[in-house]
């Protein structure tokens, strides 16, 4: 039985799941925050307690950005969303 091209629960091919985590495994690179990889999600995240926090958060983005252009895989930024915890957070405007 040929189990290489088998269906996931999620309904996607296990070779193309496998394509598609080699596809973004450069993802990362160049990101100082924390990033979280899982299937089609992408989360990033920082504590930020200084403004510069928000500029490394902010450089973060870009790469995101530029990685997306290049690789002609667009964030869904309906999906986007930024969460503040916290009394005492900074508030950082960030753009895409």
């Amino acid at each position: 039985m040929d189990t290489s091209n088998k269906r996931s629960t999620s309904g996607i091919s296990t070779r193309a799941a496998v394509l598609f985590l080699i596809f973004i495994n450069d993802l990362d690179m160049g990101i100082e925050n924390w990033i979280l990889k899982f299937a089609d999600d992408t989360k990033i995240f920082s504590e930020l307690s200084e403004v510069k926090d928000c500029d490394k958060l902010q450089k973060d983005l870009e790469l995101l950005h530029k990685w997306s252009i290049d690789w002609q895989m667009q964030f869904n930024t309906e999906k986007c969303k930024v969460m503040h915890i916290g009394i005492d957070t900074i508030l950082c405007l960030l753009t895409p």
